[in-house]
């Protein structure tokens, strides 16, 4: 499994045996991983919500501007790959885990929230979706997961579940 989340989540998730932690957020580090034969992927991204705390990703919505699929194709997958299917969500043993639909913008950072209300989307990311999709597109599936703050509100420092979410991948991969 590949780990990629922004910096300022800090060293969340300890290094553990076959658990590669990216230094690097971006869609490079992602193709990279690819070319080492990596096949799972956990993606992390601030995200505003109508509710705080974590959500797994299920879908995108990816409206705004180019994607990193535009352009010349990579060699790391097929040219118009299928993107359906590419978000998975582990199961947690007796614990509901909050899912959702995910919309790239172009800046949270100017998100009124008003975007949540126009579109079917459970959240907003201005990062990791293009991280996401250059993962599906080498082949790979993704664990997408959001840390997630109301519109106006602070950060969710609580990062348990996280911690939590990689053990729960660890266990079942065995």
């Amino acid at each position: 499994m590949y780990i990629s989340v922004p910096r300022n989540w800090g060293d969340i998730v300890s290094l553990r045996d076959g658990v590669s932690v990216s230094g690097e957020y971006s869609v490079d580090s992602i193709r990279n991983a690819l070319e080492q034969e990596e096949n799972i992927f956990l993606i992390g991204a601030d995200a505003v919500s109508e509710s705080a705390g974590w959500l797994l990703v299920t879908d995108h919505l990816a409206l705004f501007g180019t994607g990193t699929l535009a352009g010349p194709n990579h060699p790391a997958g097929p040219r118009f790959p299928n993107l359906r299917g590419m978000y998975i969500v582990p199961e947690f043993k007796g614990e509901s885990v909050r899912t959702g639909i995910v919309m790239k913008v172009p800046d949270i950072r100017l998100s009124t929230g008003a975007e949540l209300g126009a579109f079917p989307c459970d959240a907003l990311v201005s990062r990791g979706i293009d991280q996401a999709i250059a993962a599906a597109h080498g082949g790979a599936k993704v664990i997408f997961i959001l840390n997630c703050r109301r519109p106006g509100s602070g950060k969710n420092n609580d990062f348990s579940f996280l911690n939590r979410l990689v053990q729960e991948i660890e266990g079942g991969e065995e």
